[in-house]
């Protein structure tokens, strides 16, 4: 943290007992000025809620008097998305609605924000900055006409909103570039279920890919097909690489044809992409116009999905550890999407050997997406098709695909079941 980004903290909450802070979506979440704005509070003992989307989950905005900020009460940390460290977990309050649905409370003020902080890249026009690689819902923020903090930092520019008016920020302050990078090792399950969800996929079909390894699995495995397109929340860069093989073309795409649209990108390349198309997440996520979408394909992940096909994506050993994010969104969309389907792989074991095909979610887990819109379960053991199954038939396909050793306490859980617990049915 600077000294600039001190003052310019200090002039952010000039005049306030108490504010709420949206942090833009990460990586446009601006670390240094959002850890200044939260010294500042505490030093002026100003009370603070912050909102942030931390999509690497190392909150790196806090540091050690964070804690106690938040015991005292002083500090309120919600997760809108992203990954949270377990050890913060217990501190963290978060938004139980999909991202679309945040983006849209954002816009209406039922979600209220006082001081919006986000990173943004400098522009040819000195006068205008770009929001970079993620759009997120900035956007929705900037139009309430709450107090703005930029930080400006090198980058490049990719299509989509016009920039923003360097006078829109009540303060701004320059940082250096981002240089995270993600690295992602597929293991041997993540890779067999990849090819498997890959062969799924029609030609011609929109897909969109969650973030995390079983998702991004898939990508190396699409290379075979023909006429692919784009519509998805965030992209990593292997959906660039197949843009660039001709794999990814969005010509058959009902919707946008010829672009490849998404609200963010990770790890690309400081160059444009052609067709690429960034939008605000009011337009990526919204109902609408991803039901405008035909042959929408949506490949997502979970750490668990119990017999019902309700799916975690947020809970691990009762510790909220990530956000739903907009999977639900999307889902709910390529479910009911003609020559779609809704997809959820995942390895049929943890790492400590525990299966991941339960027969009920556990308490405090909750669903992340309902049972009634999963239409395919794959793992490394096989394929489950749920659609138009009934309860029992849907169990028994979930068990096929479960590691073996799993298959017969899960057989077992469906012919004496307990007294129905947490959210067992769907």
């Amino acid at each position: 943290m600077t000294t600039e980004h001190a003052i310019d903290a200090s002039r952010l909450l000039a005049g306030r007992t108490r504010a709420v802070v949206l942090a833009a979506m990460w990586p446009q979440q601006p670390d240094g000025l959002l850890a200044a704005v939260i010294e500042a509070a505490r030093a002026a003992d100003i009370g603070l809620t912050v909102l942030f989307a931390d999509l690497t989950g190392s909150l790196a905005f806090l540091d050690e008097a964070a804690e106690h900020d938040v015991l005292e009460g002083r500090l309120q940390l919600v997760s809108v998305a992203g990954a949270i460290p377990k050890r913060w977990s217990p501190h963290i309050d978060y938004l139980p609605q999909s991202l679309w649905d945040v983006d849209r409370l954002i816009g209406t003020g039922e979600i209220p924000v006082d001081i919006l902080l986000a990173r943004v890249v400098a522009t040819a026009k000195p006068e205008h900055v770009a929001l970079g690689g993620m759009v997120g819902y900035t956007p929705a923020a900037l139009r309430t006409g709450c107090t703005v903090g930029l930080e400006v930092v090198p980058g490049h520019t990719f299509a989509g909103p016009e920039p923003v008016p360097l006078d829109r920020a009540d303060a701004v302050v320059h940082g250096p570039a981002s240089t995270h990078r993600r690295t992602i090792r597929f293991s041997a399950e993540q890779e067999a279920i990849g090819h498997a969800v890959a062969g799924l996929v029609p030609d011609g079909a929109t897909v969109q890919l969650g973030l995390g390894a079983v998702p991004e699995a898939v990508i190396p495995h699409l290379r075979t097909k023909r006429d692919l397109g784009v519509h998805s929340g965030i992209l990593s860069a292997g959906i660039r690489e197949l843009i660039a093989a001709g794999v990814v073309t969005g010509r058959r795409k009902t919707a946008e044809p010829g672009w490849h649209v998404a609200t963010g990108v990770l790890d690309w390349p400081a160059h444009q992409c052609p067709g690429l198309a960034l939008q605000p997440v009011a337009q990526t996520h919204a109902p609408d116009r991803l039901l405008a979408q035909e042959r929408l394909w949506a490949v997502n992940s979970a750490f668990e999905i119990d017999l019902a096909g309700q799916a975690n994506a947020e809970f691990t050993d009762g510790v909220r550890v990530a956000s739903g994010g907009g999977q639900a969104d999307f889902v709910r969309a390529a479910h009911a999407s003609p020559g779609g389907a809704a997809v959820l792989a995942l390895p049929a074991r943890t790492r400590q050997g525990r299966s991941r095909i339960v027969a009920c979610l556990p308490a405090p887990h909750i669903p992340t997406s309902p049972g009634a819109e999963i239409d395919v379960v794959v793992t490394e053991h096989g394929t489950a098709w749920l659609r138009g199954r009934t309860a029992r038939e849907k169990a028994a396909a979930l068990i096929a695909v479960a590691h073996p050793a799993d298959r017969p306490a899960l057989s077992a859980a469906v012919a004496h079941p307990l007294p129905e617990r947490n959210h067992c049915s769907s």
